[in-house]
């Protein structure tokens, strides 16, 4: 389900989690807490953390793909490369006719249609490809 509003800024949050991730394997190796009974306790305890943090997110925000936009500690150092990648979305913008399709169809709100880097939510994109299917001229690549 896409959000009828505009994007709630909740990114934080996965900076939040990831600090208290690390902050607690940085404590276990301090303090040399390795048996096999903590670590498995701990493993569960965070993803349950995980889930239900994303779960509520899910639903007070009635956003698609919360985890991912807002939690996912993996996009802590995939957000800043992004940026740079090969494989991203691009716009040959004397194509687009700017029918707003891509759009649309893009389930994490990116602004598909501008070449810039800078463009809305850039970093989001998951390369699920939907908005290449539907444009009508091909402008996408």
């Amino acid at each position: 389900k896409k959000p009828s509003g505009q994007r709630k800024r909740f990114g934080w949050v996965r900076y939040v989690m990831f600090a208290l991730s690390l902050a607690i394997v940085l404590l276990l190796l301090y303090f040399n807490k390795t048996d096999k009974d903590t670590l498995f306790y701990l493993f569960v305890a965070g993803n349950v953390l995980y889930y239900v943090v994303g779960i509520i997110l899910a639903l007070v925000l009635c956003d698609n793909r919360a985890f991912c936009k807002y939690i996912c500690p993996i996009t802590v150092f995939l957000k800043p490369m992004s940026y740079y990648s090969v494989l991203r979305i691009k716009c040959d913008e004397d194509k687009c006719i700017h029918c707003g399709k891509c759009l649309e169809v893009c389930p994490m709100d990116v602004e598909v249609n501008k070449n810039a880097r800078n463009r809305k939510n850039a970093t989001e994109c998951i390369l699920c490809q939907n908005c290449k299917k539907v444009c009508p001229v091909k402008a996408l690549e």
